[in-house]
């Protein structure tokens, strides 16, 4: 297995998380957009690396507490091998220093390998969002993950 390392989104990632954003979703994110969290207090955003390479990223922003997953994104290079994973892992493991009691996020309706993952990492579903997508429109599926609730934790 290649060696998965979480690190702070830097300048440095943005160009090519950008791509992978071109990748994964049809209203991808712009440079301009991801840059600008750089600089957000309330923004926490992650970079996957596998071997040094760039391979997806997640980012959350925060509102009191509870942390709004705002997209995650691998590459379809480095899909089903961990990286996914290791990116929520990560953000669980810095909402629970940050104090955070939730984790929430919505996800389309049609992403059944997101929609497991999530449920494997202990997500709870909570129900749907009708027609929150664009291009194409979709419902999104609403998951959290409480952080206060330790038998709710995976």
């Amino acid at each position: 297995m290649n060696n998965i390392t979480i690190v702070p989104m830097a300048a440095e990632h943005i160009s090519t998380i950008a791509q992978i954003e071109k990748a994964c979703f049809s209203t991808p994110w712009s440079e301009k957009a991801l840059r600008e969290e750089l600089d957000v207090p309330a923004a926490h955003f992650v970079t996957a690396l596998v071997d040094g390479t760039i391979a997806g990223y997640m980012g959350m922003q925060l509102a009191g507490d509870v942390g709004y997953v705002c997209n995650v994104a691998v590459s379809p290079d480095y899909r089903r091998c961990g990286v996914a994973s290791a990116l929520v892992a990560a953000q669980i493991e810095y909402a629970k220093a940050a104090g955070l009691n939730e984790i929430s996020l919505e996800v389309r309706s049609s992403n059944t390998a997101a929609r497991a993952l999530y449920e494997k990492l202990g997500f709870i579903w909570l129900g749907t969002r009708p027609r929150f997508y664009r291009n194409p429109e979709e419902n999104a599926e609403i998951y959290s993950f409480y952080l206060d609730s330790p038998e709710l934790l995976p």
